[in-house]
């Protein structure tokens, strides 16, 4: 591995805080580390004046369930940082920001080295002694790498999911329900046996492998085993294993919002922070806080499969300090575009399914440079609140992509955003912002410039009101009114009620971007095609090309669902975006 040590950075201030200079240095730092050729990413946290009671070890969760609770490890992070325990989080291999594939046949080998590699690296910061906390499929994998990685004083399995099998059904059921089939489209994945859930692809071999496991709490190196469990549990697996362990049980309150959300809002359960921080405290009362010290590794070398090298950096970005990865080619060429990733909701910079790493190490493998970042309030970037929402949109997320925008490259026309969703919207204002070269929209819904009062600052969940899909809306009067204008409306009136913010008018955005110069293209899953469509969007292409004799490129996918967790939809994406950024066209103009 070859790697570049740094300082170590401090992290941007809450959400909200009025100023750089206002915030309180906190020792926060993102790492690379790893052994055995596997690149992991993770986050060491020091607590202040580098004295620690003891080290501990986060373990997440996968797939979707790691997204959204990110914030809410960070949280448990910083709270066990400021009672006095160094900390890290960190990705297993093959998951996030981590080398290796996510369907990896060994990956469930490669996920517990992970946590083998966790610990050690905790054990070299200076501490004595090491606990671990995994939260559900988390839980699991600490249980069963315990013995490998043993001695731990205190083990902790939050929610814990009781066993793999039944832990895959339901996350194929929940693929199922919300995605759709994941049967191949096409003559080119006619072999595809992976087994795909929503934010994670799995080889057949490895949900075999996981599917064999469920939780016994008997390894002897664990000293103390406590199960932090939600309100109401029941699984007589787990009963058995608090028997079989000797282990304690703790009530840390409802978990269902926050490892599966109903919507992107996803609330962080502070109740269960708190117990979680409390067990750690009290397993550890009465040890000697001793000298801790980290030196953060912010440049890695990964080697792809077929002997391509290529280098990731971790790097502050913009005047907030917003945090993100940028990954270069082995030989960088100055004229070469670079790619910019922009997150929706709470999605971090990983993306859906991990879409945006692995099109970001796609494009450094073809000559391509690309940077994902996280905007203010999300992954890595400020400190967390545990009241903290997550806004569709705000001032302060269209600001830090131009940010993201203009570190990406010297040469604005050397740029290219990409973004899903709120994303795409994000990415279009950059575009223009700065008169990138391209902008890439996947499945967007916002069309107008200006936005509603309800997608912006912190929003409730009860002020989102009923989707515009969902049949009751479609009996509404205010559904009928709008059916009757997309149909009799004359264009020129209806793209005025696109302008001002009432309708979303897809010429209204597409024609600024061809206005600034920008080349954009827009790739449409169906139901999104289909809104396109309806809000009388090639009608507005026709008037884009005859202003600017050309026309943006609209790309309908086959299959595929709006946040992009489909695997088809992934594929689509990620070949469209890499045919337009390493194709030879002109950008300078």
């Amino acid at each position: 591995m070859t790697i570049e040590a740094v300082r170590p950075v401090t992290a941007p201030s809450p959400i909200g805080s009025a100023s750089r200079e206002e915030r309180t240095p906190m020792s926060t730092s993102p790492t690379w580390f790893g052994s055995g050729g596997r690149r992991l990413f993770g986050v060491v946290h020091i607590p202040e004046g580098g004295q620690a009671k003891a080290g501990v070890v986060l373990c997440s969760s996968m797939g979707k369930e790691h997204v959204d609770t990110y914030r809410g490890l960070k949280l448990l992070a910083q709270e066990l940082s400021a009672a006095g325990f160094a900390v890290l989080r960190f990705d297993y291999f093959g998951v996030g920001d981590s080398g290796g594939e996510q369907n990896d046949p060994a990956a469930v080998d490669g996920w517990l080295a992970s946590i083998g590699d966790a610990v050690a690296l905790v054990r070299s910061l200076g501490c004595e002694t090491v606990s671990a906390v995994g939260l559900r499929s988390g839980a699991l994998l600490l249980d069963r790498a315990a013995d490998s990685v043993g001695p731990l004083h205190t083990a902790v399995l939050w929610d814990p999911v009781p066993r793999g099998r039944a832990y895959l059904r339901e996350q194929q059921a929940l693929y199922r329900l919300g995605v759709g089939s994941d049967t191949p489209t096409d003559a080119s994945t006619p072999d595809d046996t992976d087994l795909h859930t929503i934010g994670h692809s799995l080889s057949a071999e490895a949900a075999a492998a996981l599917s064999a496991m469920e939780i016994s709490a008997s390894s002897s190196s664990v000293s103390n085993w406590v199960f932090a469990l939600r309100d109401g549990y029941s699984s007589p697996r787990l009963d058995k294993a608090v028997q079989r362990s000797g282990g304690v049980v703790r009530d840390v309150g409802p978990m269902t919002e926050f490892v599966t959300p109903e919507s992107f809002l996803v609330p962080i359960p502070a109740r269960a922070v708190r117990e979680i921080v409390d067990i750690v405290e009290d397993a550890h009362r009465g040890d000697v806080a001793v000298p801790v010290s980290f030196e953060p590794v912010t440049s890695v070398t990964h080697e792809a499969v077929d002997g391509t090298v290529f280098t990731e950096h971790i790097e502050s970005v913009g005047a907030h300090g917003l945090f993100g990865i940028r990954s270069t080619p082995a030989e960088v060429d100055p004229s070469a575009r670079t790619l910019v990733f922009c997150a929706t909701a709470n999605d971090t910079r990983t993306g859906p399914a991990r879409l945006w790493v692995e099109l970001a190490r796609e494009a450094a493998r073809a000559g391509t440079s690309a940077l994902r970042f996280d905007r203010r309030g999300t992954g890595e970037s400020e400190t967390v609140r545990a009241d903290e929402h997550t806004p569709i949109y705000s001032a302060e997320s269209a600001d830090d992509v131009v940010a993201a925008a203009r570190a990406a490259h010297e040469d604005p026309r050397r740029v290219v955003l990409a973004g899903i969703c709120s994303g795409s919207w994000n990415a279009a204002h950059a575009a223009t912002e700065i008169g990138a070269g391209g902008a890439v929209m996947v499945n967007a819904i916002a069309w107008s410039w200006k936005r509603k009062k309800s997608t912006q600052g912190e929003i409730d969940p009860a002020d989102l009101g009923i989707p515009r899909s969902d049949p009751a809306w479609q009996k509404t009067p205010r559904a009928r009114v709008k059916n009757a204008l997309q149909t009799h409306l004359p264009y020129r009136a209806w793209r005025q009620l696109g302008v001002r913010g009432v309708t979303q008018v897809p010429e209204v955005i597409l024609r600024s971007l061809a206005g600034s110069g920008v080349t954009s293209t827009v790739i449409l899953a169906p139901a999104d095609h289909r809104w396109f469509v309806d809000q009388r969007g090639p009608e507005g292409m026709d008037r884009i090309e005859r202003r600017f004799h050309s026309v943006p490129e609209i790309v309908p996918a086959p299959v595929g669902d709006h946040s992009a967790y489909h695997v088809d939809m992934r594929r689509t994406i990620i070949s469209t975006v890499l045919e337009r950024t390493t194709e030879k066209r002109d950008v300078t103009t």
